[in-house]
């Protein structure tokens, strides 16, 4: 996110600039040389320092654009000699430099404040608080961005405004102020209506678009950005209409539409080439690698990630050099070259303690990837370490926060175009909307879709699609909630896995095996919940077909049957699935290890079944049971132990008996 709005927010300082060729650059630094007087220099230094802003490092820049704010002083030019200074605060921004990119960006302000031009002073205060922004100091940043709002109230100029309202945006995004990022976008939006700027409305419908990518909600991410691509090509600023390229290729990415994201890559690439933009072709470049990371082809993924490093080492811009770096290690632990992805890691990791530098996102992608190194090399200790840094650092609180409040983007977005419609088109919105909520009853989506807009519909309108909206949130938090126990399951799998390798005794072996089964019981549930559009209630016969195979397989043993007697429509809720999933675990477990010892083969019965009120569970073997003095009361085995207190947490009845096998039987209420 922090890379992103470097990107996107710097669109102010060039937007109204054309860019050019490192041929141009090496030509104008040699008309520099021959420059008689200052106003010939002047008239070099401009175009010169716009173009170095994306295509040189910031120390190799500082010296042009120190030489364009003096030259200014003299020629008392004031706007571009403020140019001049954000240009530095921008080079100082690159550095990690704060105190020196404050004073410049406060030195251009100083000059602006005095101006009448609010616009002028719009960019001024926009840079001023990019810095804080930059370097994390987000109450800073925002009451920087709306003093350049009172200032504008109070003198409506200039389009700038639209830009500080989507960077206001993203400062309190970054706070976890969701309903004021938004309305931040959506007020962006619609000053870009006002004035008739498609560059701006095009930046706010961007904004919005990787808002939605942000959260895993590619349809909708892709909607908007190409409803932004549609304003951009509108003007002739091309930088906007390739930014939003830039923005789907990063979108299919994630989205797993690998082919449409090399497409998307490599028509922003080929534009930012033309014109020697290489700080926006190191990010597609360094994209590009993510994709094929993706789709398994880690050469592919190296080769990019080697261009994109060496496009962010010319640039000497630190953030991207980390970026780089990050996914190349990716593509070398993919081909198990864990001593190479080491030690670009630790570099990177150099640098964690700096939170100027390196987000917690990626603190959390270094150490997930360094316990990956770490397990690949067979250091399962330090393996550990690193996961245990992994999971402190993965903060989720403010992904919730913003999952819980961000269908309300859409729904405002279009309440504010709807204002503008005629009669007519609102009746065929509504008409088309209710025919897809009939459609799309039954379907899990995020957000309630366009709503009705003609006045006889909407107070009812209003309220079914506050409640819907509400559910949907609900059941959208629960999906993600079952991923990541799914996830967390799975990585302790793994874990128990690498214990059990390290360790050559095979009833410490088996004790652990025992407890995978536990865990994969429960995993299974959460899976099923998170690919279900119901996810409050569980399929019974998938979930103990599933289940079972897993402990078949976990045993040697293959002459033992297991028959199921299930509806295929059965259902059962969630909550009840646990103890069910956990009570069948145990008893095909203890029959496989016990029942028959004796003759090696057998077969293992389930039986599941439902009336109005109940369940009911049977259980059995054809092994070789109890000893004839079986006593129910007397046996204290931990598998019949905890078969019992699952049954008592389902408030159920427990049998057990000891007929041709065991035999158990269970009956709980719905």
């Amino acid at each position: 996110m922090k890379l992103k709005l470097f990107f996107i927010s710097i669109l102010l300082l060039i937007s109204n600039s054309s860019f050019g060729q490192q041929a141009k650059i090496d030509s104008l630094k040699i008309e520099l040389v021959n420059a008689k007087n200052d106003d010939q220099k002047i008239k070099i230094l401009e175009p010169l320092t716009t173009l170095l802003i994306n295509n040189s490092s910031p120390k190799e820049s500082l010296t042009f654009y120190n030489n364009f704010a003096i030259t200014a002083n003299k020629l008392k030019l004031k706007e571009k000699e403020s140019r001049a200074y954000k240009y530095i605060s921008e080079c100082y921004i690159r550095l990690e430099d704060f105190t020196k990119a404050e004073d410049y960006a406060l030195k251009a302000l100083k000059i602006s404040s005095t101006s009448n031009d609010t616009n002028f002073y719009l960019i001024d205060i926009n840079q001023l608080g990019r810095v804080y922004h930059h370097f994390q100091k987000y109450d800073q940043a925002i009451e920087t961005y709306n003093k350049g709002i009172t200032r504008y109230k109070n003198s409506p100029q200039g389009k700038a405004i639209c830009t500080i309202y989507s960077n206001l945006g993203s400062a309190y995004g970054q706070k976890g102020e969701v309903d004021k990022e938004i309305n931040s976008f959506l007020e962006g939006s619609k000053y870009a209506d006002k004035l008739g700027s498609y560059a701006a409305k095009s930046f706010a419908l961007y904004n919005i678009a990787y808002l939605y990518m942000d959260l895993n909600q590619y349809e909708k991410s892709e909607k908007y950005y190409l409803m932004a691509l549609k304003d951009s090509s509108k003007i002739e600023i091309k930088t906007y209409v390739y930014m939003n390229h830039h923005g789907l290729g990063n979108n299919y990415s994630r989205w797993g539409k690998y082919q449409k994201a090399l497409k998307h890559n490599q028509i922003a690439y080929d534009y930012y080439k033309s014109i020697g933009n290489k700080l926006y072709q190191f990010d597609v470049l360094n994209n590009t690698a993510v994709v094929y990371g993706r789709i398994n082809n880690p050469t592919k993924s190296i080769e990019y990630a080697n261009l994109a490093l060496k496009l962010a080492l010319e640039l000497d811009h630190k953030l991207a050099i980390a970026g780089a770096k990050q996914t190349l290690a990716n593509g070398l632990i993919s081909l198990k070259k864990y001593n190479e992805a080491e030690n670009l890691l630790l570099q990177i990791a150099k640098d964690t303690t700096d939170a100027k530098i390196i987000s917690t996102q990626t603190k959390s992608a270094i150490y997930q990837n360094l316990s990956s190194v770490y397990e690949g090399k067979k250091n399962y200790s330090k393996s550990l370490e690193f996961f245990k840094r992994y999971k402190n650092s993965n903060d989720s609180i403010l992904i919730e926060q913003r999952d819980s409040n961000i269908s309300e983007v859409e729904t405002k977005y279009q309440t504010e175009k709807k204002e503008k419609e005629n009669l007519q088109l609102k009746t065929e919105k509504a008409a088309q909307t209710l025919q897809i909520e009939k459609e799309q009853s039954q379907k899990w989506l995020l957000g309630g879709g366009f709503g009705t807009s003609i006045i006889t519909l909407f107070i009812f309108g209003y309220y079914s699609q506050r409640n819907k909206k509400q559910k949907q949130q609900i059941e959208n938090l629960q999906k993600e909630l079952h991923h990541r126990v799914k996830n967390n399951l799975s990585i302790i799998d793994t874990f128990i896995e690498v214990a059990k390798e390290e360790f050559n005794n095979v009833a410490f072996d088996n004790k652990l095996t025992e407890l995978q089964n536990r865990i994969a019981s429960i995993n299974q549930i959460h899976q099923q919940l998170y690919v279900n559009k119901d996810i409050t209630n569980l399929n019974l016969k998938k979930y103990i077909e599933n289940l079972s195979t897993n402990i078949e397989n976990s045993f040697s043993n293959k002459s033992i049957e297991i028959k199921q007697h299930i509806d295929k429509n059965l259902q059962i809720d969630a909550s009840k699935s646990f103890p069910i999933g956990l009570i069948v675990n145990e008893f095909i477990t203890n029959s496989f290890k016990y029942a028959f010892e004796n003759s090696g083969t057998g077969c293992i019965e389930i039986a599941i079944s439902d009336d109005k009120s109940n369940y009911y569970v049977s259980l059995k073997d054809n092994g070789k049971g109890f000893s004839n003095d079986f006593n129910l009361n007397e046996i204290s085995t931990f598998g019949i132990r905890i078969m019992k207190l699952l049954t008592d947490q389902l408030n159920g009845t427990f049998q057990l008996t000891n007929e041709n096998g065991v035999n158990l039987n269970i009956q709980f209420s719905k």
